[in-house]
């Protein structure tokens, strides 16, 4: 009997202090977001299109919103609680405006650009599977211009800029979902026509959007 009781109190004391070193254990930062990824997304874009001639004699201002579509992938490195990644995306905004300075008395453009392609740095902070992120990095597009009743046309492959910042929270091991805010910023004065000179086309916007992305 004392055999058995000395084996139960022994038991008992090596199951508590087992229990006691779990509980004192720091709990582990798992590292949930380092990986490839690739999404889909879609959301809203407001856009504003600058277009003047090279001597500055007219000039056109419009406004152009539309819904957008497109995909995203990127890499993330998480370390701790911190995540940095590299994040691109094409988007489809079919951007397309006719009559362009030939409702300010200038010559009559048609101005079109069908994608934004944002390549970016991420940099974000996680809480477990959710992360909180910034972002910024290089906007591009393909501006295409035709002169009305000329026959003539050009076009620019032009850059510049964008900013963001968006959540991301992964509710599975390999899917996601994501909303963000970004901001784009292109200049383009790389396109010339024979009677209209040099055009310079200033495109900019703010695009909401959100996407789900699969995570490998």
């Amino acid at each position: 009997m004392k055999k058995l009781l000395l084996a139960g109190a022994a038991l008992a004391a090596m199951t508590s202090a087992s229990v006691a070193a779990d509980y004192a254990a720091p709990v582990e930062n798992v590292d949930v977001w380092s990986g490839y990824f690739v999404g889909i997304a879609g959301g809203y874009a407001f856009k504003d299109v600058d277009v003047d001639n090279d001597d500055g004699a007219f000039e056109d201002d419009l406004g152009s919103d539309d819904f957008i579509i497109g995909a995203y992938y990127g890499r993330n490195w998480q370390s701790d609680n911190l995540v940095f990644g590299l994040d691109s995306s094409f988007n489809y905004i079919g951007l397309e405006e006719d009559d362009v300075l030939g409702d300010v008395g200038g010559p009559e453009l048609d101005v079109e650009a069908n994608f934004l392609g944002l390549s970016r740095v991420k940099v974000g902070f996680a809480f477990d599977n959710t992360l909180i992120y910034a972002a910024g990095g290089i906007a591009t597009t393909i501006i295409s211009v035709d002169e009305v009743g000329t026959g003539e046309d050009d076009d620019d492959w032009a850059f510049g800029f964008t900013v963001g910042a968006g959540v991301e929270h992964k509710f599975s091991e390999h899917w996601s979902a994501r909303i963000e805010y970004a901001y784009f910023s292109i200049e383009s004065d790389e396109i010339e026509f024979d009677t209209a000179g040099t055009v310079d086309v200033d495109l900019e916007g703010h695009i909401v959007r959100g996407g789900v992305a699969y995570h490998f």
